[in-house]
């Protein structure tokens, strides 16, 4: 169906569209036409589509063919998450930041397996909940991002374990770091990852 534009809104939180890639979309839909719709739910959020539509608005579009998906809340936000993957300037933190936020609606979508039996003691049950919801998490999402389960679960660890100061001197390091060195980083102490961080977004290690 054809919505118009300006009904269309975006989450604020959502990643930014890249300026490049948006004139490119627009230079290729104008020449051969939109040949994917945009995703929204049923109060025309953006659900799929974010530089498709960047790019309808450059081509000064007043309306855009829209697909109205019945998805909503945790749903909605686990298919914008993975629109993102799709997306090749992927840094590994900002990566392994998506993933972390994908185990947790994934969690919260299959509360199956994060409990376990009754009849184990809590803590068996709990380490033992924690560890076949991690396994079925890194399946499940290797398995969509073609990607293989040991990637997964070094960029969760990446996200997870380092620290927000540190995470921050990666991200604004200007600079491709290695997912091989952030692994490392992420391992370290709390109190030595700064520096580390430091010294890996200047190239000195």
């Amino acid at each position: 169906m054809q919505v118009n534009i300006d009904r269309i809104q975006v989450n604020s939180g959502r990643r930014e569209a890249l300026p490049d890639a948006v004139r490119e979309l627009a230079d290729s839909i104008s020449a051969v036409g939109l040949l994917n719709p945009i995703t929204v739910d049923r109060d025309y959020i953006l659900i799929a589509g974010l530089h498709r539509l960047e790019a309808a608005k450059l081509l000064g579009w007043a309306e855009i063919e829209c697909n109205v998906s019945s998805l909503e809340g945790l749903q909605a936000e686990l298919a914008e998450i993975d629109e993102n993957f799709v997306r090749a300037d992927l840094e590994t933190l900002e990566f392994g930041k998506l993933l972390l936020r994908r185990k947790e609606i994934y969690e919260m979508l299959h509360p199956q397996v994060k409990n376990g039996g009754d009849r184990k003691s809590e803590k068996i049950r709990t380490r033992r909940a924690r560890s076949d919801s991690d396994k079925s998490f890194v399946r499940d999402t290797a398995d969509k991002l073609g990607i293989s389960t040991r990637s997964v679960e070094e960029k969760i660890q990446i996200a997870r374990d380092m620290t927000p100061r540190a995470q921050e001197i990666i991200q604004d390091a200007g600079r491709k770091i290695k997912k091989k060195d952030l692994v490392k980083l992420s391992r370290m102490e709390p109190e030595q990852q700064e520096q580390a961080a430091a010294q890996l977004a200047a190239g000195e290690i």
